[in-house]
């Protein structure tokens, strides 16, 4: 009883101020909106485990300071700095390498630019992703330099493009 005293009390005096009111409720609309977009981007980047065999063990390496050679941007390893990694390595059970960049892809008369990856034959086996339809690369692809181009197509790449 004494609660629906302090409801029926409050309401009045909303009432009797509307404006304050109505900022009050779009300030906690706003506000609770906000907190929750935040949490929503923060889960999704960085709570959320990625979709691949155990992802608790992945681990980047990156370079410190200047490079050298012709790697560019953030986390950038050289493909021979890789090669002498992945040959002496001792410590993980698997590596592999990959570099974006933007695409060109055409299909009868259209073209467009899509984001895409050169990765190493050791992509999949490491990350434990298989195919749906067909076969991934192996670390046998590697082998012949300059070999045939193979391409992987992701599924969900193409499913949040053109849904």
């Amino acid at each position: 009883m004494n609660a629906w005293n302090d409801i029926r009390y409050a309401m009045r005096g909303f009432k009797r101020t509307p404006l304050f009111t109505i900022v009050a409720i779009f300030s906690l609309a706003f506000g609770i909106g906000a907190n929750t977009a935040v949490f929503s981007l923060l889960d999704q980047v960085m709570l959320r485990l990625l979709p691949v065999k155990q992802p608790e063990q992945l681990v980047l390496l990156k370079e410190r300071g200047m490079h050298y050679g012709s790697n560019s941007g953030m986390n950038a390893l050289s493909y021979p700095m890789y090669q002498d990694f992945s040959e002496h390595n001792d410590v993980f059970s698997g590596m592999f390498c990959r570099y974006s960049f933007d695409a060109s892809l055409g299909y009868g008369n259209r073209t467009e630019l899509v984001p895409a990856e050169l990765v190493s034959g050791s992509y999949f086996p490491v990350l434990g992703v298989t195919a749906a339809l067909g076969r991934t690369f192996t670390p046998d692809d590697d082998r012949v330099p300059n070999g045939h181009p193979q391409v992987v197509l992701s599924y969900s790449f193409w499913q949040n493009r053109f849904a």
